[in-house]
């Protein structure tokens, strides 16, 4: 079944084509999880 939504590409079981808003969430997301894990890796505080 293919469905066509106006200004966007024919979406059938997948989708070829992601739209610029996907991949800006995808790439924000994606951003955050690194952010995310960088600050909950063990370390080891230096004084001075």
């Amino acid at each position: 079944m293919i469905y066509a939504i106006a200004g966007g590409a024919r979406m059938g079981a997948f989708q070829l084509n992601e739209s610029l808003l996907e991949r800006i969430t995808r790439k924000l997301r994606d951003g955050w999880k690194r952010l995310i894990d960088v600050l909950n890796q063990p370390g080891v505080p230096k004084n001075g």
